[in-house]
């Protein structure tokens, strides 16, 4: 019986010394995964569709509000460069069919004060 329980000891501390050093036997691996399916959340199927439902719905949210931002920055662009342009417009008749050819060019305004007529010398 000593003689069973010092082999018992030894392969205790055989195992534990195997450990130390990083051996994971298979009965570890086992238990591990037990514990890993105990840990394991059990998610129902509807709140996993509400889960999606709702991420869509975020996501969709975030890029409105993304395009309505570029939108806004696309027109204020707009707005400042009407603002230091002149627009001009050409009009001509074409002979031949008759019909009426515009075209639109921007030039860059003119920066400088005009001076007051009186104050010329």
């Amino acid at each position: 019986m000593n003689q069973e329980q010092n082999e018992g000891q030894q392969v205790r501390f055989g195992s534990r010394f195997a450990r130390m050093f990083g051996y994971v036997t298979p009965e570890d691996r086992s238990r591990w995964e037990q514990q890993r399916a105990q840990n394991k959340s059990n998610v129902s199927a509807i709140q996993q569709g509400a889960k999606s439902a709702l991420s869509s719905l975020m996501e969709f949210g975030e890029r409105n509000i993304g395009t309505k931002l570029d939108a806004a920055h696309r027109v204020a662009a707009q707005r400042r460069s009407e603002e230091s342009h002149n627009k001009i417009m050409n009009h001509r008749r074409d002979p031949n069919t008759r019909n009426i050819i515009e075209s639109v060019d921007y030039e860059p305004e003119d920066d400088r004060e005009g001076i007051e007529p009186d104050l010329e010398i």
